[in-house]
Protein backbone atom coordinates (compact mmCIF):
# COMPACT_ATOMS: atom_id res chain seq x y z
CA UNK A 1 0.00 0.00 0.00
CA UNK A 2 1.54 3.21 -1.54
CA UNK A 3 0.09 5.22 1.98
CA UNK A 4 1.38 2.98 4.69
CA UNK A 5 4.74 3.26 6.08
CA UNK A 6 5.91 0.97 9.15
CA UNK A 7 9.06 1.51 11.15
CA UNK A 8 10.01 -0.78 14.10
CA UNK A 9 12.09 1.32 16.54
CA UNK A 10 12.66 -2.42 18.92
CA UNK A 11 15.82 -3.26 16.24
CA UNK A 12 16.09 -5.76 18.11
CA UNK A 13 15.27 -8.00 20.77
CA UNK A 14 15.73 -6.53 24.29
CA UNK A 15 16.63 -8.68 26.89
CA UNK A 16 14.51 -7.49 29.62
CA UNK A 17 15.63 -10.68 31.79
CA UNK A 18 17.46 -8.07 34.12
CA UNK A 19 14.28 -5.99 34.81
CA UNK A 20 11.98 -8.78 35.51
CA UNK A 21 14.49 -10.54 37.68
CA UNK A 22 14.59 -6.68 39.85
CA UNK A 23 10.77 -6.79 39.74
CA UNK A 24 10.01 -10.29 40.97
CA UNK A 25 13.45 -10.57 43.46
CA UNK A 26 11.03 -8.47 45.87
CA UNK A 27 11.14 -8.89 49.88
CA UNK A 28 7.86 -6.80 49.75
CA UNK A 29 5.76 -6.58 46.57
CA UNK A 30 6.37 -9.17 43.74
CA UNK A 31 5.68 -7.07 40.42
CA UNK A 32 5.65 -7.32 36.37
CA UNK A 33 5.64 -4.38 34.33
CA UNK A 34 2.03 -4.18 32.56
CA UNK A 35 3.83 -3.67 29.27
CA UNK A 36 3.93 -7.08 28.73
CA UNK A 37 0.41 -7.47 28.47
CA UNK A 38 0.18 -6.81 25.24
CA UNK A 39 1.31 -9.09 22.85
CA UNK A 40 -0.66 -10.15 20.35
CA UNK A 41 -2.94 -12.82 22.59
CA UNK A 42 -2.89 -9.85 24.99
CA UNK A 43 -4.17 -6.99 22.70
CA UNK A 44 -6.92 -9.48 21.26
CA UNK A 45 -8.18 -10.14 24.52
CA UNK A 46 -7.94 -6.78 25.59
CA UNK A 47 -10.30 -6.03 22.43
CA UNK A 48 -12.79 -8.60 23.87
CA UNK A 49 -13.04 -7.18 26.78
CA UNK A 50 -13.77 -3.22 25.61
CA UNK A 51 -17.21 -5.25 24.06
CA UNK A 52 -18.16 -6.44 27.49
CA UNK A 53 -21.09 -5.03 29.15
CA UNK A 54 -19.38 -4.74 32.48
CA UNK A 55 -16.42 -2.92 30.85
CA UNK A 56 -17.89 0.57 30.88
CA UNK A 57 -14.82 2.67 29.36
CA UNK A 58 -14.84 2.37 25.57
CA UNK A 59 -18.73 2.21 25.39
CA UNK A 60 -18.79 5.31 27.08
CA UNK A 61 -15.55 7.71 25.51
CA UNK A 62 -17.01 6.32 22.19
CA UNK A 63 -20.35 8.15 22.47
CA UNK A 64 -18.49 11.20 23.72
CA UNK A 65 -16.44 11.23 20.72
CA UNK A 66 -19.68 10.96 18.44
CA UNK A 67 -22.05 13.29 20.58
CA UNK A 68 -19.36 15.86 20.70
CA UNK A 69 -17.72 16.08 16.91
CA UNK A 70 -18.90 19.02 15.88
CA UNK A 71 -17.36 20.76 19.33
CA UNK A 72 -14.44 18.68 18.64
CA UNK A 73 -13.91 19.88 15.07
CA UNK A 74 -14.37 23.70 16.30
CA UNK A 75 -11.71 22.87 18.64
CA UNK A 76 -8.65 21.26 16.62
CA UNK A 77 -7.01 22.69 13.48
CA UNK A 78 -7.94 21.62 10.42
CA UNK A 79 -4.49 19.75 7.99
CA UNK A 80 -3.12 18.47 11.07
CA UNK A 81 -0.85 15.49 11.69
CA UNK A 82 -2.81 12.99 14.21
CA UNK A 83 -0.36 10.66 16.36
CA UNK A 84 -2.51 7.73 18.57
CA UNK A 85 -0.46 6.63 21.95
CA UNK A 86 -1.14 3.37 22.02
CA UNK A 87 -3.41 2.48 18.43
CA UNK A 88 -5.06 -0.38 19.79
CA UNK A 89 -8.11 -1.11 17.70
CA UNK A 90 -9.34 1.46 15.41
CA UNK A 91 -12.49 2.40 16.32
CA UNK A 92 -11.78 5.60 18.39
CA UNK A 93 -9.74 6.85 15.84
CA UNK A 94 -12.17 6.55 13.52
CA UNK A 95 -14.38 8.87 15.28
CA UNK A 96 -11.71 11.31 15.92
CA UNK A 97 -10.70 12.02 12.55
CA UNK A 98 -14.16 12.05 11.48
CA UNK A 99 -14.16 15.15 13.43
CA UNK A 100 -10.90 16.54 12.39
CA UNK A 101 -11.10 18.87 9.19
CA UNK A 102 -9.01 17.73 6.57
CA UNK A 103 -6.26 15.65 8.51
CA UNK A 104 -2.86 15.08 6.61
CA UNK A 105 -1.23 11.72 8.38
CA UNK A 106 -2.43 9.47 10.78
CA UNK A 107 0.60 8.33 12.89
CA UNK A 108 -0.17 5.29 15.10
CA UNK A 109 1.84 4.26 17.97
CA UNK A 110 2.14 0.65 19.74
CA UNK A 111 4.18 -1.58 21.46
CA UNK A 112 2.40 -4.51 19.99
CA UNK A 113 4.15 -5.15 16.47
CA UNK A 114 2.03 -8.00 14.56
CA UNK A 115 -1.28 -6.33 16.11
CA UNK A 116 -0.08 -2.73 14.99
CA UNK A 117 0.89 -4.01 11.69
CA UNK A 118 -2.31 -5.77 11.15
CA UNK A 119 -4.75 -2.56 11.94
CA UNK A 120 -2.82 -0.65 10.30
CA UNK A 121 -2.76 -2.24 7.03
CA UNK A 122 -6.94 -2.58 7.02
CA UNK A 123 -7.00 1.33 8.46
CA UNK A 124 -4.63 1.65 5.11
CA UNK A 125 -7.41 0.27 2.75
CA UNK A 126 -9.72 2.22 4.17
CA UNK A 127 -8.28 5.53 3.87
CA UNK A 128 -6.51 5.25 0.73
CA UNK A 129 -5.64 9.01 0.69
CA UNK A 130 -4.34 9.54 4.36
CA UNK A 131 -0.90 8.77 4.89
CA UNK A 132 -0.33 6.53 7.69
CA UNK A 133 3.35 5.45 9.06
CA UNK A 134 2.51 3.03 11.69
CA UNK A 135 5.28 2.75 14.77
CA UNK A 136 6.00 -0.28 17.03
CA UNK A 137 7.82 1.81 19.50
CA UNK A 138 7.77 1.90 23.73
CA UNK A 139 6.43 5.42 24.77
CA UNK A 140 9.70 5.42 26.64
CA UNK A 141 11.82 6.07 22.97
CA UNK A 142 11.15 9.73 22.94
CA UNK A 143 13.90 10.81 21.22
CA UNK A 144 13.77 8.26 18.42
CA UNK A 145 9.84 9.37 17.93
CA UNK A 146 10.44 13.12 18.44
CA UNK A 147 12.98 12.31 15.42
CA UNK A 148 10.45 10.47 13.34
CA UNK A 149 7.62 12.59 14.02
CA UNK A 150 8.63 15.99 12.34
CA UNK A 151 7.24 18.76 10.79
CA UNK A 152 6.28 21.91 10.75
CA UNK A 153 2.32 20.87 10.56
CA UNK A 154 0.24 21.02 13.59
CA UNK A 155 0.11 17.75 15.94
CA UNK A 156 -2.69 16.65 17.60
CA UNK A 157 -1.98 13.82 19.85
CA UNK A 158 -5.06 11.11 20.94
CA UNK A 159 -4.76 8.60 24.11
CA UNK A 160 -7.80 7.03 24.46
CA UNK A 161 -8.68 4.15 26.98
CA UNK A 162 -8.17 5.85 29.93
CA UNK A 163 -4.28 4.11 29.64
CA UNK A 164 -3.01 7.13 31.54
CA UNK A 165 -4.15 5.78 34.43
CA UNK A 166 -1.66 2.55 34.24
CA UNK A 167 0.68 5.33 35.27
CA UNK A 168 1.35 6.59 38.87
CA UNK A 169 0.40 10.09 39.11
CA UNK A 170 3.99 10.83 39.17
CA UNK A 171 4.68 9.05 35.87
CA UNK A 172 1.57 9.84 34.30
CA UNK A 173 3.45 13.65 34.73
CA UNK A 174 6.67 12.46 32.91
CA UNK A 175 4.62 10.92 29.96
CA UNK A 176 2.91 13.59 29.66
CA UNK A 177 5.72 15.50 29.39
CA UNK A 178 7.21 13.32 26.66
CA UNK A 179 3.74 13.72 24.70
CA UNK A 180 4.17 17.91 24.82
CA UNK A 181 7.46 17.34 24.01
CA UNK A 182 6.70 15.08 20.62
CA UNK A 183 3.22 17.44 20.04
CA UNK A 184 5.26 20.47 19.99
CA UNK A 185 4.07 24.24 20.72
CA UNK A 186 0.53 24.59 20.59
CA UNK A 187 -0.19 21.07 19.47
CA UNK A 188 -3.25 19.15 21.21
CA UNK A 189 -3.56 16.26 23.57
CA UNK A 190 -7.25 14.42 23.24
CA UNK A 191 -6.98 11.80 26.40
CA UNK A 192 -9.36 9.40 28.02
CA UNK A 193 -10.12 9.27 31.80
CA UNK A 194 -11.85 7.04 34.03
CA UNK A 195 -13.29 9.30 36.68
CA UNK A 196 -14.05 8.09 40.33
CA UNK A 197 -17.35 6.12 41.11
CA UNK A 198 -19.51 3.45 42.52
CA UNK A 199 -16.66 1.07 43.97
CA UNK A 200 -19.02 -1.56 42.90
CA UNK A 201 -19.11 -0.36 39.18
CA UNK A 202 -15.35 0.20 39.14
CA UNK A 203 -14.70 -3.37 40.61
CA UNK A 204 -17.19 -5.29 38.26
CA UNK A 205 -15.49 -4.06 35.45
CA UNK A 206 -12.36 -6.03 35.95
CA UNK A 207 -14.04 -8.92 37.30
CA UNK A 208 -16.38 -9.91 34.32
CA UNK A 209 -18.27 -12.74 34.79
CA UNK A 210 -16.86 -14.67 31.51
CA UNK A 211 -13.13 -14.86 33.32
CA UNK A 212 -11.67 -12.80 30.11
CA UNK A 213 -9.90 -10.33 32.46
CA UNK A 214 -8.45 -12.93 34.42
CA UNK A 215 -7.01 -14.80 31.19
CA UNK A 216 -5.95 -11.40 29.91
CA UNK A 217 -3.98 -11.11 33.47
CA UNK A 218 -2.85 -14.21 33.39
CA UNK A 219 -1.55 -14.13 29.87
CA UNK A 220 0.69 -11.35 31.09
CA UNK A 221 3.29 -14.45 32.03
CA UNK A 222 3.41 -15.96 28.79
CA UNK A 223 4.92 -12.19 28.31
CA UNK A 224 7.62 -13.06 30.85
CA UNK A 225 8.07 -16.62 29.56
CA UNK A 226 8.67 -15.70 26.34
CA UNK A 227 11.55 -13.22 27.48
CA UNK A 228 12.86 -15.55 30.34
CA UNK A 229 12.19 -18.99 29.21
CA UNK A 230 9.07 -20.81 30.34
CA UNK A 231 9.39 -20.06 33.82
CA UNK A 232 5.95 -19.71 34.64
CA UNK A 233 2.76 -22.43 34.69
CA UNK A 234 0.00 -19.67 34.45
CA UNK A 235 -2.32 -22.69 36.05
CA UNK A 236 -0.61 -21.98 39.66
CA UNK A 237 -2.28 -18.42 39.57
CA UNK A 238 -5.23 -16.83 40.01
CA UNK A 239 -6.87 -13.39 39.31
CA UNK A 240 -6.91 -10.64 41.94
CA UNK A 241 -8.74 -7.16 41.17
CA UNK A 242 -9.72 -4.54 43.75
CA UNK A 243 -10.13 -0.83 44.06
CA UNK A 244 -7.58 0.59 46.79
CA UNK A 245 -9.51 3.77 48.00
CA UNK A 246 -6.33 5.08 49.67
CA UNK A 247 -4.90 5.64 46.51
CA UNK A 248 -7.45 5.67 44.06
CA UNK A 249 -6.51 3.15 41.74
CA UNK A 250 -7.88 -0.29 40.73
CA UNK A 251 -5.17 -3.05 41.52
CA UNK A 252 -4.58 -6.76 39.67
CA UNK A 253 -2.33 -8.76 40.47
CA UNK A 254 -2.15 -12.49 40.56
CA UNK A 255 -1.83 -15.15 43.13
CA UNK A 256 0.16 -17.94 43.63
CA UNK A 257 -2.32 -20.98 44.13
CA UNK A 258 0.88 -22.87 45.94
CA UNK A 259 4.12 -22.66 47.31
CA UNK A 260 6.70 -22.67 44.31
CA UNK A 261 9.69 -21.90 42.96
CA UNK A 262 10.46 -20.30 39.45
CA UNK A 263 14.31 -19.19 38.29
CA UNK A 264 15.51 -16.09 36.01
CA UNK A 265 19.36 -15.77 35.41
CA UNK A 266 19.79 -18.71 37.75
CA UNK A 267 18.12 -16.88 40.35
CA UNK A 268 15.74 -19.05 42.26
CA UNK A 269 12.27 -16.98 43.22
CA UNK A 270 10.14 -18.11 46.22
CA UNK A 271 6.52 -18.11 46.03
CA UNK A 272 4.67 -18.46 49.22
CA UNK A 273 1.00 -19.63 48.43
CA UNK A 274 -1.69 -16.46 48.33
CA UNK A 275 1.66 -14.25 47.73
CA UNK A 276 1.18 -11.95 44.94
CA UNK A 277 2.23 -10.54 41.51
CA UNK A 278 1.28 -6.79 40.98
CA UNK A 279 0.66 -6.97 37.53
CA UNK A 280 -1.18 -3.56 36.80
CA UNK A 281 -2.78 -0.32 38.19
CA UNK A 282 -5.56 1.75 37.18
CA UNK A 283 -6.19 5.43 38.87
CA UNK A 284 -9.29 6.58 38.96
CA UNK A 285 -9.36 10.87 39.07
CA UNK A 286 -12.01 13.54 39.22
CA UNK A 287 -11.88 16.37 36.78
CA UNK A 288 -10.00 18.77 39.26
CA UNK A 289 -7.52 16.30 40.09
CA UNK A 290 -6.66 15.08 36.05
CA UNK A 291 -7.01 19.18 35.18
CA UNK A 292 -4.06 19.67 37.73
CA UNK A 293 -1.62 17.48 36.86
CA UNK A 294 -1.80 18.08 33.42
CA UNK A 295 -0.88 21.74 34.71
CA UNK A 296 1.41 20.52 36.03
CA UNK A 297 3.03 18.74 32.53
CA UNK A 298 2.81 21.52 30.63
CA UNK A 299 -0.91 21.54 28.92
CA UNK A 300 -3.55 24.25 29.34
CA UNK A 301 -7.55 22.49 29.96
CA UNK A 302 -9.34 23.50 27.01
CA UNK A 303 -13.02 21.32 27.12
CA UNK A 304 -13.83 18.50 29.30
CA UNK A 305 -16.58 16.15 28.18
CA UNK A 306 -18.52 13.90 30.00
CA UNK A 307 -21.24 11.72 29.76
CA UNK A 308 -24.20 12.05 31.79
CA UNK A 309 -23.69 10.01 34.74
CA UNK A 310 -19.71 11.61 34.64
CA UNK A 311 -18.50 8.15 34.30
CA UNK A 312 -15.73 8.93 32.16
CA UNK A 313 -14.11 11.81 30.94
CA UNK A 314 -12.45 13.57 27.37
CA UNK A 315 -10.01 16.04 28.19
CA UNK A 316 -9.21 18.18 25.15
CA UNK A 317 -5.83 19.94 26.24
CA UNK A 318 -3.09 22.39 24.12
CA UNK A 319 0.58 22.13 25.03
CA UNK A 320 1.61 25.47 26.90
CA UNK A 321 4.94 25.60 26.41
CA UNK A 322 8.14 23.26 25.68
Amino acid sequence: MNNLDFINCFDSVEDDSLTVLKDLDSNTQKKINSKYFYDERGSILFEKITKLDDYYPTKIECEILEENRNNIKKILPSNSIVIEFGSGSNHKIKKLLDAIDKPSEYIPIDISKEFLFKNAKDFAKNFPDLKIKAICADFDQIEQLQKIICGNKSKIGFFPGSTVGNYSPEDAKKLLKNFSRILGDEGFLIIGVDLKKDIEVLEKAYNDSQGLTAEFNKNILNGVNRICGNIFDSKYFSHKAFFNEEKSRIEMHLVSEKKQIVEILNKKIHFREGETIHTENSYKYTVSSFSNLAELSNFEIIDVLKDNKAFFGVFIMKVKSI
